[in-house]
């Protein structure tokens, strides 16, 4: 034994994926031109929509990660490339003995890209070890609707997340500067998830934004968020949800809303209901929502 050495780390054993995509526009119409994969991380369809937009739908097959697993996800609109991206199911953080699982995405929007981002929450079990980064470039003219939504336990079971840690980086870049961060890292005892500053005792927590050059978003958009948050703040208390949300212009170009509660669905709903709201003000036109959620 070389004794001059410091011990080695044990090494994480896990899923290791990749998916890279780009789509371009074509003539008014957008069509992926690049899928390449690596490993439990696929594109299942890119469907092309009546108006010219490509809807994607991307999956983990193995439905969740573990210790050691990591995935890897990046996304390039082109100039004017028109895309919606989903998932099928809820993304779910496994409980981890040990190592942290890692998901790290990175989406860039070229000028006049547009792009709606609607996946499904994310769910971290008990004991789960969290490490998950998201961000968003886009060019100053680019055009975004988005949310990430967040579930901490299995409600239903009557889980919750007691042990375990959780770290978390969302970011939003316009125009090569920033306008939106947010950064977490927290054990699952922090006073965080129980303060009012924080969680508040809740177990969902959503992010909501939408992003257009600086003359497309007035007041009226902002003023419809929170007259939408309101009427579903003052419905919730019958359901035992604790909804508790708000919403802001912090940028000129970028309204955000953010949302607590107890009930993910409850949560999910009100996020649709800001991106029905958000649609035609930001990207010109209404939209049902993606058929794959129905089923």
């Amino acid at each position: 034994m070389d004794l001059s050495q410091p011990p080695r780390e044990p090494i994480a054993k896990g899923w290791r994926a990749r998916l890279d995509l780009r789509f371009e526009d074509r003539a008014g119409r957008t069509r992926l031109v690049h899928n390449r994969h690596e490993g439990p991380l696929r594109l299942i369809k890119a469907l092309p929509l009546a108006d010219g937009r490509c809807q994607a739908v991307i999956v983990h097959p193995p439905g969740g990660l573990v210790g050691g697993d990591r995935l890897d996800l990046d996304i390039h609109l082109g100039p004017k490339a028109r895309v919606l991206c989903t998932t099928p199911g809820a993304q779910k953080w496994y409980r981890s003995a040990e190592h942290s699982a890692s998901a790290r995405t990175r989406v860039r929007l070229d000028s006049e890209a547009t792009l709606e981002w609607l996946p499904q929450p994310a769910i971290v079990y008990d004991s789960a070890q969290v490490d998950q980064s998201i961000a968003f470039d886009l060019a100053s003219d680019a055009r975004f609707i988005g949310w990430e939504c967040l579930v901490l336990g299995r409600a239903a079971m009557g889980e919750r997340f007691d042990r375990g840690a959780l770290r978390q980086r969302l970011s939003l870049d316009v125009g090569g500067l920033p306008v939106w961060a947010e950064h977490l890292a927290a054990q699952a005892t922090d006073r965080l998830f129980s303060s009012p500053l924080g969680f508040g005792g809740r177990t969902v927590a959503c992010t909501v934004w939408a992003v257009a050059p600086d003359d497309a978003l007035d007041e009226g958009l902002l003023q419809a968020w929170r007259q939408s948050l309101e009427a579903a703040c003052t419905a919730s208390p019958g359901k035992a949800i604790r909804l508790a949300a708000g919403a802001s212009r912090t940028t000129a170009g970028l309204i955000a809303a953010r949302l607590v509660a107890d009930d993910s669905e409850s949560v999910m709903r009100v996020a649709q209901a800001l991106w029905s709201l958000a649609r035609p003000v930001v990207l010109g036109a209404d939209s049902p929502p993606p058929r794959i959620w129905a089923t």
